[in-house]
C-alpha cells in the first residue's frame, strides 16, 4: 500500500511554450509566450479564472505577462476584469447584461497584479462585443462565457465606454483569446 502523498508531492503537468526573452533588473527573468498547465494552453491575452480565496467565485483576468524567476517561481502579471457585483457602487443607473465584464483600464489599484501561475484555475471565453475596435468577435458572444465592451477605470472609479490606451501594458490589444 502506498503512502499517502503530501500537498508538496503532487506533480503539476508543466510545460513552458515559446520564450519571449529576458528581462528584469539584472537580466534574470525568462518571459514567455505561453505554456501548458494541467493539459490546458495559455497564451498572452487569454482570459483566465484565478484563486479566489474569499468566495467560491473565480476571479477573472487576462493574461499580460508571464515569467519564471531566477529561484523558478513562475508568475503572471494579470489584468483584471470586473463583474457587476464587484463595482456595484459605481454602477448608479447604469445597465448592465447578466455575464459583462468590466475591463479594468486607467491608472491604479485595481488595474493588475502579479499572481503564482498556480493560481489559475482555468480558461474562460470573455468575447468583446464592441463595436467600436473594428471586431470581429461579435459573432462569437453567444458562445462566450462572458462579455465586455465597456472598461471600469480604476484610477477615476468610473465606468467608461472608450479608452485611450490600456495603462500596464505593452501592447493596445482589448481583446481575449
Amino acid at each position: 500500500m502506498a503512502a499517502p502523498m503530501d500537498e508538496d508531492d503532487l506533480m503539476y503537468e508543466f510545460a513552458w511554450g515559446k520564450k519571449r526573452g529576458m528581462g528584469g533588473k539584472k537580466k534574470d527573468v525568462q518571459f514567455y509566450e505561453s505554456f501548458t498547465f494541467e493539459g490546458v494552453q495559455y497564451t498572452l491575452n487569454d482570459a483566465v479564472c484565478l484563486q479566489n480565496e474569499s468566495c467560491d467565485v473565480p476571479h477573472i483576468g487576462k493574461l499580460i505577462k508571464i515569467w519564471e524567476n531566477r529561484d523558478n517561481s513562475r508568475k503572471v502579471k494579470v489584468q483584471w476584469f470586473f463583474r457587476s457585483g464587484e463595482i456595484r457602487k459605481f454602477l448608479e443607473g447604469i445597465q448592465t447584461k447578466e455575464n459583462e465584464l468590466f475591463l479594468a483600464c486607467g491608472d491604479g489599484k485595481g488595474f493588475a497584479n502579479v499572481n503564482p501561475l498556480e493560481a489559475i484555475v482555468g480558461k474562460c471565453n470573455v468575447v468583446c462585443i464592441s463595436k467600436n475596435f473594428g471586431n470581429s468577435q461579435l459573432s462569437d458572444e453567444a458562445k462566450a462565457d462572458f462579455v465586455f465592451y465597456r472598461f471600469f477605470d480604476v484610477g477615476q472609479r468610473k465606468v467608461v465606454d472608450e479608452i485611450d490606451k490600456i495603462a500596464g501594458t505593452e501592447d493596445k490589444n482589448i481583446s481575449t483569446k
